[in-house]
C-alpha cells in the first residue's frame, strides 16, 4: 500500500519544494529581505554653514579649505543662522586642542565659548596661553537666548587663572583678529572669536602656514604683549611687508605705522578691468574718490555695504554716481573688509575703509596676487551681492 501511495505523494512533494525553494530565493532579492541600511550620522553631511566653495552654488555655504600650500580660506554663512554645531571656529578649535607649546591670541570681540574653553583647556594642560584683548570696546559676553546660557569669556578666563592684557583705550581700538599655534599656524581676517562673528555674521578667515608671514603676526603681538604697546605707540609693523610665497606676491601692513589706506588706494587706481568689495564700514573720503576715479575711466566698480550706516558713509557718493553698489541683506552683520581687483589681486584682513583704522586702531591686511584666491572671494562676493538691495535711505 505504501509502495503504490509514494508515486501519487512524490510529484505533490517535489512541486511543493520547488516552490518553497522560489519563494525564498526570491525572498532573498527583495528589499523587503534586505538589512536596513547603516545609518550616517548627522555631522557625516554637510551642514548649512560648511559645504566646499569650490562644489557648490552662489547662495549655499562656503568652504574653501585649502586654495594654496601655504593657505585655506574660510567663509561663515549666517543663513539660517546658529547654527552651532558647523561654525567656523570647527576650523579653528582642534588646532588650540593639539597645541604643545604656545598660543598668542589677539581679539576685539572675544566671547564664544567654544575657542574660550578650548584655550582655558590649554592653559590647564601646560599650554603657555597668551591673550590680547580690548576689554573697553570689544563683547566678551554673550547674553541667554533660546536654549543658551550666559557665557562670560572674562569671567572664564579669570577663574581659570589664565591672564590676558588688555589693549582697550578711549583713543583708538585694539582691533587685530589673529591667533598663532606654536608659531607654525595663523589665523587672520576679519572674524573674531565671537558668537555673533561665527553664527551670525558673513566673515572671511585664512590659515596661514608660511613661517616669514607668520613672523610679520608675531612680531606685532609681541608688541602688544610682551610691550604693551598699541596703535601709534606700536611703532614697528612687518619685519617683511613684501614677500613671495610659493610664486605668489603677498603684501602684509599694519595701521597705524604702516600707511595701510594709501596702499589699498593704491591698489584700486591701478585696476584696468574691475574692482569688487565688500566693507562693513565705509567712510574714507579718498577711497570713494578713488573709485569714482576707476569708475569713469571705465573700469567696472561693484560693492556691497553693511546696511547700519551706509547712508552716512561713502554709499551715497558711489550709488549716485552709477556704481553699482547695495546694502547687505544680513539681518545681523555683514562684517567682510575685502576688495578684490581685477579678478587678480584680494586685500583683506581687520582694517575697516575709516580714518580710525587708518590712523589710530590696531589693524592689519594682507594683499595677496592670486587668480585662484580671488576667485573665491569673487564667489564670496557674488553670493552677498546675490542678497543684497538698493537703500532706501539715499536720496540723489
Amino acid at each position: 500500500m505504501n509502495q503504490r501511495a509514494k508515486p501519487a505523494f512524490a510529484p505533490r512533494f517535489t512541486a511543493l519544494l520547488t516552490l518553497l525553494i522560489f519563494v525564498l530565493v526570491l525572498g532573498a532579492c527583495s528589499d523587503v529581505a534586505a538589512p536596513p541600511p547603516t545609518a550616517v550620522p548627522a555631522t557625516a553631511a554637510p551642514s548649512p554653514t560648511a559645504a566646499p566653495a569650490t562644489a557648490v552654488a552662489v547662495g549655499l555655504p562656503l568652504d574653501a579649505g585649502n586654495v594654496l600650500p601655504w593657505l585655506s580660506v574660510y567663509f561663515t554663512n549666517p543663513d539660517p543662522p546658529d547654527q552651532v554645531n558647523s561654525g567656523i571656529d570647527r576650523q579653528v578649535v582642534p588646532l588650540i586642542n593639539a597645541a604643545r607649546r604656545r598660543i598668542d591670541a589677539a581679539f576685539f570681540d572675544f566671547n564664544l565659548p567654544s575657542v574660550v574653553n578650548a584655550l582655558i583647556g590649554a592653559h590647564r594642560r601646560g599650554v603657555e596661553v597668551r591673550l590680547v584683548l580690548d576689554v573697553q570696546n570689544g563683547s566678551q559676553d554673550v547674553p541667554a537666548a533660546r536654549g543658551r546660557d550666559p557665557f562670560d569669556a572674562l569671567e572664564a578666563l579669570r577663574a581659570a587663572n589664565l591672564p590676558f592684557v588688555d589693549g582697550g583705550r578711549s583713543n583708538g581700538l585694539m582691533h587685530e583678529k589673529l591667533l598663532i599655534i606654536d608659531g607654525t599656524v595663523l589665523f587672520v581676517g576679519s572674524w573674531n572669536a565671537s558668537w555673533n562673528d561665527t553664527f551670525r555674521n558673513n566673515n572671511n578667515l585664512l590659515r596661514i602656514t608660511n613661517q616669514r608671514l607668520i613672523a610679520n603676526y608675531q612680531r606685532v603681538f609681541n608688541n602688544m604683549y610682551e610691550g604693551r604697546r598699541f596703535g601709534r605707540n606700536r611703532p614697528e609693523g612687518a619685519q617683511t611687508p613684501r614677500l613671495t610665497i610659493d610664486g605668489v606676491v603677498v603684501e602684509n601692513y599694519f595701521a597705524p605705522t604702516d600707511g595701510v589706506m594709501e596702499k589699498i588706494i593704491a591698489e584700486v587706481r591701478a585696476a584696468r578691468r574691475s574692482v569688487r568689495f565688500m566693507s562693513f564700514t565705509f567712510t574714507h573720503p579718498d577711497l570713494a574718490a578713488a573709485l569714482l576715479e576707476r569708475k569713469k575711466a571705465g573700469v567696472s566698480v561693484e560693492g556691497v555695504f553693511e546696511n547700519r550706516g551706509a547712508s552716512q558713509g561713502a554709499y551715497p557718493t558711489l550709488f549716485c554716481a552709477g556704481a553699482r553698489v547695495k546694502v547687505d541683506g544680513n539681518p545681523y552683520t555683514m562684517h567682510h573688509k575685502v576688495f578684490i581687483i581685477d579678478d587678480q589681486t584680494v586685500i583683506t584682513g581687520s582694517f575697516n575703509h575709516t580714518r580710525s583704522a587708518d590712523t589710530i586702531n590696531d589693524e592689519s591686511i594682507l594683499i595677496i596676487r592670486s587668480q585662484a584666491v580671488a576667485a573665491l572671494y569673487k564667489q564670496e562676493f557674488d553670493r552677498i551681492f546675490a542678497l543684497g538691495r538698493d537703500s532706501t535711505n539715499v536720496t540723489c
